[in-house]
Formats: structure tokens, C-alpha cells, sequence
């Protein structure tokens, strides 16, 4: 999935939205820091861009690796209504 991703900014990737996921991912990183992303996490935030509710984007912060589920370093706001709670994004590791 790496190379799918597109460079924003200096410090911004997106992750274009494919398959199921219902919104983008963005990764703020520099390019060395983001050559050392594990593909896995990167995989992850796809993963956490498919959830049901998920508000204009999943984020990853400099620091992703991966996690349980949601990226470490990921943040993803979600739809009071329909939206969900994961103990994933808080951190499990």
C-alpha cells in the first residue's frame, strides 16, 4: 500500500480511499520517517478508514507503527450517532 501513497506536503501522504474504505487516510510524516513505516500499519489505517461512522479522514501521526487493529499513532474521529468505539484506537499495543 506504500505506493499508493501520495505526497500533499512535505510532512502530509494520503492514502487514496479504495476498496471499502470510506474515506481517505493521511500520514504526517517526513519521507525518512515514512520509509520506515511497516507496511502493516500502513494497512491498518486503511482498515480503520473502512469503520462505520469514520468522519472526513484516518489520521496516523509520525510515530505509527503497527498496533491492534487501528495503527499506534492513528486518530479517527467517528459519528456519534453511527458511528463507533474501539478500544483499538486507544492504544492497545
Amino acid at each position: 500500500m506504500k505506493d499508493q501513497l501520495k505526497k500533499i506536503s512535505e510532512y502530509e501522504w494520503e492514502l487514496p480511499k479504495t476498496g471499502s474504505m470510506l474515506v481517505p487516510g493521511v500520514i504526517f510524516a517526513s519521507k525518512k520517517l515514512l520509509d520506515a513505516v511497516e507496511p502493516e500499519a500502513i494497512k491498518q489505517l486503511a482498515n480503520v478508514a473502512t469503520l462505520k461512522g469514520i468522519q472526513k479522514r484516518a489520521l496516523a501521526m509520525p510515530d505509527i507503527h503497527s498496533g491492534y487493529g487501528f495503527p499506534i499513532g492513528g486518530v479517527a474521529a467517528f459519528d456519534m450517532q453511527e458511528g463507533i468505539i474501539s478500544p483499538g484506537g486507544v492504544g492497545l499495543n
